[in-house]
């Protein structure tokens, strides 16, 4: 009986810590405020100046969280997560839930089912290496 007791505490410990893994908490440069979200629910991050707006999907659609931040540091925090990755001077994305590149070599574009808009990429990354980027 103490075997399965054992067993049992060690697999509820294993999916708790999994659950808390699919969660990050990110700081604002000045750690006075911060945002907890699930990584697989986050779509892309998008910066203007100072701000980083975080779209992340819930059962109600998509949804905007602000916070007072730069790119480098948010990049820092999320160095962790190799299918999160910077494509444009302010866009960040979350490779799984993109699924398409429109464009050409003046301008490529990331599209997913999930959202309406475009997210643009900078000329500096070959569709070959986004095509690499985006396998899942």
């Amino acid at each position: 009986m103490l075997i399965v007791n054992d067993k049992l505490l060690r697999l509820k410990s294993e999916k708790i810590n999994r659950i808390k893994e699919d969660e990050i908490t990110l700081y604002s440069e000045n750690k006075k405020e911060n945002i907890t979200i699930h990584i697989n629910k986050l779509i892309y991050i998008t910066i203007d100046g100072n701000y980083a707006s975080f779209f992340i999907e819930t059962g109600n659609g998509i949804k905007e969280l602000i916070l007072r931040n730069t790119l480098s540091n948010i990049l820092k925090q999320i160095k962790n997560y190799p299918f999160i990755f910077r494509c444009h001077k302010s866009y960040i994305i979350n490779s799984l839930f993109f699924d398409k590149i429109t464009g050409n070599a003046r301008g490529y574009s990331l599209k997913s089912n999930r959202i309406e808009n475009k997210i643009p990429v900078s000329r500096s990354l070959h569709k070959v290496d986004l095509e690499k980027l985006l396998q899942k």
